[in-house]
């Protein structure tokens, strides 16, 4: 099953207080805005930096600074100046979102969830927090409160996509694939771009035994993104549980091209072709499987070609 993490940065610009009258740092900081807006990061840096060496003591320019910095991925600078901004206002929730998501990029989860929880005592109608916050949970392992931030997200924003896409990777992680299905089909209903919406219940559905329906959601996906690689090897997985093997074997034929030492696609290759009549084959593809470290594809080559 693909493992979808999503997590946009905000590119926010917010008026602090302060700067209200046209001073140079005003103008440099709106000249910033702008240049960041039109995407010329650095240029935007510069006159963020500007601002902040006429008035260390304003927040709005270390605030945007931050929001560039996190755009170009210097995650480490970006939460040097949001911590700024939380010193000189320690009340706002949005630094301690954007140093929470900064330190999501870094894995920095527990650091992460800290600061989304900080924003949500400051601010507890904030949906992106909750979100989040159950982004970090589940890249630790915390599927039941991952699952319970998903649902508050939903609450203050029941249009929100990506939550009942996530909230359903919880469930499946949970073994719930009824839930699962559930919030896939809600997810897809209000987005039907997302090809990971699609994957992600076809895998759901195929835990279940419904292959037939798998196939479609997987054909979906690759319709939308046919070079995803998770979603052509659950393609044909699928076929080799309703015994097509041959459609099975001319994906992972496709695949091996691709990446020729994956084990679970040599293994899953092997089988394919035991059943089509080409021991040979199968037992060539389990040898290389089992090299490249597949215990399932080891024991095949042990029970059936020695």
């Amino acid at each position: 099953m693909i493992r979808f993490r999503l997590s946009v940065f905000l590119l926010i610009f917010l008026p602090f207080l302060g700067l209200a009258q046209k001073t140079p740092e005003r103008e440099l900081i709106e000249s910033g805005i702008l240049k960041a807006k039109l995407g010329d990061f650095q240029a935007a840096l510069k006159d963020f930096s500007q601002a902040v060496s006429l008035d260390s003591n304003q927040a709005e320019p270390y605030y945007n600074r931050g929001i560039v910095y996190s755009e170009l991925g210097d995650y480490y600078k970006a939460i040097n100046d949001f911590s700024k901004v939380i010193l000189l206002l320690p009340s706002y929730p949005e630094p301690y979102y954007s140093r929470g998501l900064a330190k999501d990029y870094l894995k920095d989860f527990i650091g992460a969830i800290k600061d989304y929880s900080k924003a949500i005592l400051l601010k507890a109608d904030y949906p992106d927090a909750y979100h989040n916050r159950g982004l970090a949970e589940l890249d630790l392992g915390n599927n039941n409160d991952a699952l319970q931030d998903f649902t508050r997200a939903i609450e203050y924003k029941p249009d929100f996509s990506e939550a009942f896409y996530n909230r359903g990777l919880s469930r499946f992680n949970l073994s719930d694939f009824k839930g699962a299905i559930s919030d896939f089909n809600t997810a897809i209903g209000l987005d039907t771009t997302q090809y990971e919406y699609f994957s992600s219940r076809g895998a759901a559905k195929a835990a279940t035994g419904n292959y037939e329906d798998a196939i479609r959601d997987f054909s979906i996906a690759l319709n939308i993104q046919p070079s995803d690689l998770n979603t052509q090897k659950n393609l044909g997985l699928a076929f080799i549980y309703l015994k097509k093997y041959r459609e099975a074997l001319d994906i992972y034929n496709q695949l091996l091209e691709i990446v020729a030492t994956d084990p679970d696609m040599l293994t899953n290759r092997g089988v394919a072709k035991n059943f089509l009549g080409d021991k040979t084959g199968a037992c060539e593809d389990w040898e290389n499987a089992s090299q490249f470290g597949s215990e399932k594809g080891k024991n095949f080559y042990l029970k059936f070609c020695n």
